[in-house]
């Protein structure tokens, strides 16, 4: 059951730039809320802005 419903959601287009990952416990929501759904934390990095710099940091050692 549960594999279903995760198969499904993957295939649900979501735009990088609305996705936060909570600093404390890695847990990806959506940026608009103030503090982590998963902890409460009130730290997060945008999930794009992490990507960004891994896409940089690959493509400089070529």
């Amino acid at each position: 059951m549960i594999s279903t419903v995760v198969r499904s959601l993957s295939r649900v287009p979501v735009q990088l730039r609305s996705l936060a990952v909570c600093v404390a416990c890695e847990e990806c929501f959506e940026l608009g809320v103030s503090t982590c759904p998963s902890c409460g934390s009130d730290e997060y990095v945008p999930l794009l802005h992490q990507l960004e710099g891994r896409i940089l940091n690959l493509t400089s050692l070529n």
